[in-house]
């Protein structure tokens, strides 16, 4: 298992390794949990005449809530006069908002924010009405590791210290996960596999909640991102305990690599914007070489990593084949994992 596993994941770590101020604030996160998007038309040759909306299927605070919010406002500049984007927080676990993305309106106006999460949610739950193909890529704009965080309550303060910890305690350490399925608990799974124990998993809505669960001591350790973590890091609210990156991170140079403490993990995600299944590739040809402006702007870039968040640039075409090569990668993780929906978290 381990030898098929780690040949499965050095495809993977491939992938990861290639992606691996002025502004005004975005609006205020709007909660919703509702199935599908109002109707709206519209003519590539107008786009865009009225608010954009891009949905998150996280809360608002988390990872990928922050990427899309900093993204929004130079979208918004580069659109020029009278642009105006939304952002809205459809939550439920990921796969609310990822429902409501599919089943949106393909006019342009109701985009989607994801990670790849979405794309495995097929395999991993029952009754998905979403795949691969519902989400169409204009252009992925952040990769970004994780963090395990450790609250300051357990009185160790490094990788070692832990992973004895885990193994001394099996089944007993609880990890707070930010949603099912997603890169959180395809972590845990990597690291359970590699320390022979596991961990009491516990579920919360977005990575921004479970770290709030490390923090108030709910729970003794998590999965976080690092725009997520870098905070209450600097605080010593939560400590970690090392970064899924191939080399320390530049926004935490203390923080040790799984890699170079000798566990051959590299794991991560990336973050992209999408168009619903079908929509004018003309408006997404447009949307894309927006994006393209944004993903070079040094602010954006600057802005990004300030953030916790680690900028790339990969748009039209370029995004849709490093989503679909990806996706390639995830499936195998799945299958190595026998991952099915009735697969017991």
């Amino acid at each position: 298992m381990k030898k098929a596993l780690s040949l499965i994941l050095a495809s993977f770590m491939l992938l990861s390794l290639a992606a691996c101020g002025k502004k005004e604030a975005a609006q205020a996160p709007a909660e919703s949990t509702q199935q599908s998007a109002p109707a709206a038309e519209s003519t590539a040759s107008d786009y865009p005449s009225k608010t954009i909306e891009i949905a998150v299927p996280y809360g608002a605070g988390g990872g990928q809530d922050v990427w899309t919010r900093i993204t929004a406002n130079y979208m918004m500049e580069y659109m020029g006069d009278g642009a105006n984007i939304i952002v809205n927080n459809v939550t439920g676990g990921g796969v609310t908002g990822a429902t409501y993305m599919a089943t949106s309106e393909n006019s342009g106006y109701y985009l989607g924010s994801i990670v790849p999460w979405q794309l495995t949610d097929q395999f991993v739950q029952h009754d998905i009405p979403y795949d691969e193909t519902s989400f169409e890529p204009v252009g992925v704009g952040s990769f970004d590791c994780n963090f395990i965080i450790i609250s300051p309550s357990l009185g160790i303060s490094t990788w070692e210290e832990f992973a004895d910890l885990v193994k001394a305690n099996d089944g007993e350490i609880t990890m707070a996960m930010g949603g099912n399925w997603n890169v959180h608990d395809f972590l845990r799974l990597k690291v359970e596999d590699y320390l022979g124990a596991s961990f009491a998993r516990m579920s919360y809505d977005g990575g921004a909640s479970a770290l709030a669960a490390v923090m108030t001591g709910d729970a003794m350790c998590a999965s976080v991102s690092i725009s997520e973590a870098l905070s209450a890091m600097e605080s010593g609210d939560v400590i970690a305990v090392c970064v899924t990156s191939a080399e320390r991170t530049e926004t935490a140079p203390d923080v040790p690599s799984l890699k170079e403490l000798g566990v051959d993990i590299v794991h991560g995600q990336w973050r992209a914007l999408t168009t619903p299944a079908g929509t004018d590739p003309e408006i997404k040809a447009y949307l894309s070489d927006i994006l393209d402006k944004v993903f070079s702007d040094p602010d954006y870039i600057s802005e990004c990593k300030a953030a916790g968040l680690d900028p790339v640039n990969y748009t039209g075409a370029a995004a849709e084949k490093y989503v679909s090569d990806d996706f390639v990668n995830l499936k195998a993780l799945v299958d190595s994992f026998g991952i099915t929906p009735d697969y017991e978290l």
